[in-house]
């Protein structure tokens, strides 16, 4: 069990595991670090074995536990090396009911008087001893989550079995979700006509491109020298953007333009230089009425050099 509360590991681990591999820690005299070999049979066949290194440096260091094991376990491991050589597991113990005959196929065979591994009949007869359900399962989960890193498993159950049912991790993304929705509102307000709607041109009024401007000196993007920096298809997301019938058939164009650039473009690309703009016309298309039919050569030309970039604000 504390080895399950430390490494996550599951019962399956114990029935294989083999006595670990004992290195030198680089730069250290008094630490080893063990190679554990661990199996686990559901990561399929070809990627059953994972090497996972532990150091013991003193008490309470993530290798002291496999320290303990081996000084509990070395006099039966040195009978079971003596009846079988070879032999090499690291959970060895005495087999108190050698009548017991285990029907899983996959864990080691007992040997003499000797035992390996831990039995899910052992599990069982602990876990009633103790009056509580499923002790690995439930301090495997205990550790996996308060690492909140993958150990035996794949990053997707990870997050599906371990960490989205976590009632912590569901309250602590609370806050989390509230944010991004709260982002993505503000990235869709951004992607709005935030001009204003009118019947016909002002002469006080600046014609641009996509609208006229209400009032170039109070430009969100001013330019050092004065007056408005901003592309001309940025003038539709600026409150001094106003925008008349007069509009209307050039900016349909635009948007029927701007969509079907998007099969010609590769898609990271278009989305970073067209969409914004055209989200934009979508939302203003929703007030206006489309007016294609009345587009004149003007409007053709004026989009045209709007979308190779020949027109300078």
């Amino acid at each position: 069990m504390m080895m399950t509360d430390r490494y996550g590991w599951n019962l399956s681990v114990f029935d294989r595991l083999h006595v670990p591999v004992i290195t030198p820690s680089a730069g250290e005299t008094a630490a080893v670090t063990y190679e554990v070999v661990v199996e686990k049979r559901r990561s399929g066949e070809g990627r059953w074995f994972d090497t996972e290194n532990y150091t013991d440096s003193g008490a309470d260091s993530p290798g002291r536990l496999i320290t303990l094991a081996l000084e509990a376990t070395q006099h039966g491991r040195a009978l079971a090396a003596v009846l079988a050589p070879g032999t090499d597991w690291l959970m060895v113990a005495r087999n108190r009911r050698p009548t017991d005959v285990d029907s899983n196929l996959d864990r080691p065979r007992p040997l003499g008087p000797l035992v390996f591994g831990v039995s899910k009949a052992d599990a069982t007869r602990w876990a009633k001893s103790h009056q509580v359900g499923s002790p690995f399962q439930r301090a495997r989960r205990t550790t996996v989550t308060t690492t909140g890193k993958p150990l035996q498993h794949k990053p997707g159950t990870h997050e599906s079995i371990y960490v989205l049912p976590d009632e912590n991790v569901q309250e602590a993304a609370v806050e989390v979700i509230a944010a991004g929705a709260e982002e993505a509102l503000d990235q869709a307000r951004d992607y709005t006509f935030k001009g204003r709607l009118a019947d016909a041109a002002d002469p006080d009024h600046q014609e641009t491109a996509t609208a006229d401007c209400a009032d170039e000196k109070t430009s969100p993007w001013p330019r050092p020298s004065g007056g408005c920096g901003a592309d001309f298809l940025l003038c539709l997301s600026c409150e001094n953007s106003r925008v008349h019938h007069g509009h209307h058939p050039r900016l349909a164009l635009l948007h029927r333009q701007l969509t079907s650039l998007r099969s010609t473009w590769p898609e990271k690309l278009w989305r970073k230089r067209w969409d914004e703009h055209l989200q934009r016309l979508a939302d203003l298309r929703t007030k206006v009425n489309a007016a294609l039919a009345r587009v004149t050569d003007r409007d053709r030309m004026i989009i045209d050099h709007l979308l190779k970039g020949d027109l300078a604000p």
